[in-house]
């Protein structure tokens, strides 16, 4: 016995059943397929905001950074350099960019090891790797010809960039990271003195 369906108004099927002429009772496909459609859009929602975890703070062609490491190495040089005002969404977009700077360092001969980024910031006990990662980028970053620097702008415009929405956005056009602004601050407008 083969079954077809035809559409009825209700966005359920009616099922008829070919060779006897009968037809059969509606069939609500929108009820019976709703459990599909949420899990499908729930991880439809995952993939484009490039978080597949919630501890993602971004994915750089294909490599997770997340956000106990950009967390722990703010803390971690804001501890050495109170000044510096490194925040989470900072370290998010300074990771990024340091996992090129580094690639590009290393490949000129420049890249340094994580013990002499251990000496440059000796006042750390424990430093984590996202810490070390920083250091090193900072400092190769300051060796390079404007050539190398520009080598590593270029990685990065070409390289698939997905930044939690949390932290930022990206710009791969201009390479620029743009802070986010929480949904729940809205702009005051400006307040004219009476008089």
């Amino acid at each position: 016995m083969r079954v077809a369906g035809v559409p009825s108004r209700r966005f359920g099927m009616r099922v008829r059943k070919f060779g006897r002429g009968e037809r059969g009772k509606p069939v609500k496909a929108f009820k019976s397929l709703r459990g599909s459609v949420v899990a499908i859009l729930v991880g439809s929602v995952l993939t484009v905001s490039g978080c597949a975890t919630a501890d993602t703070a971004a994915v750089v062609d294909g490599q997770r950074i997340t956000e106990q490491e950009a967390q722990e190495a703010a803390r971690q040089v804001t501890k050495v350099q109170p000044d510096s005002g490194l925040d989470t969404p900072q370290a998010v977009a300074s990771l990024v960019m340091a996992r090129f700077i580094n690639q590009v360092a290393v490949q000129d001969g420049k890249g340094l090891s994580d013990s002499a980024a251990r000496a440059a910031v000796a006042s750390i006990p424990d430093p984590a790797p996202s810490t070390l990662q920083l250091v090193k980028a900072s400092l190769a970053w300051n060796q390079m010809t404007s050539e190398e620097q520009n080598k590593a702008v270029t990685a990065a415009s070409k390289a698939n960039i997905t930044v939690n929405p949390r932290y930022g956005s990206f710009d791969a056009k201009n390479v620029r990271f743009s802070a986010s602004t929480p949904n729940w601050i809205k702009p005051q407008p400006a307040q004219t003195p009476a008089g």
